[in-house]
């Protein structure tokens, strides 16, 4: 790869929030899926892990509308404290 796609990557990553465990788990999802022979910039940027952090309340909430169950979400304690996500969020 060019001196010129690494600058633009990493300006991409700048522009993208990357932290840098973020970027370590776009690298390796690249490395452990990469089908092609050319790398494009974009085979990096649009990996993203991030899934959305439940409380309590907001899980009970959604079961009380009917539009989860307690079933549809894990416990993750994240700095301590806990909170609940999807399972569909986690594949």
């Amino acid at each position: 790869m060019s001196d010129q796609f690494f600058n633009l990557l990493s300006e991409r990553i700048i522009a993208n929030d990357f932290t840098e465990n973020r970027l370590i788990d776009a690298i390796n999802h690249v490395i452990d899926n990469f089908a092609y022979k050319e790398l494009n910039i974009s085979d990096v940027i649009r990996f993203d892990r991030k899934v959305k952090l439940y409380t309590y309340p907001e899980v009970s909430d959604l079961v009380t509308a009917g539009k989860a169950s307690f079933s549809d979400f894990e416990i993750r304690e994240i700095d301590g404290k806990t909170f609940r996500v999807k399972k569909s969020d986690l594949i």
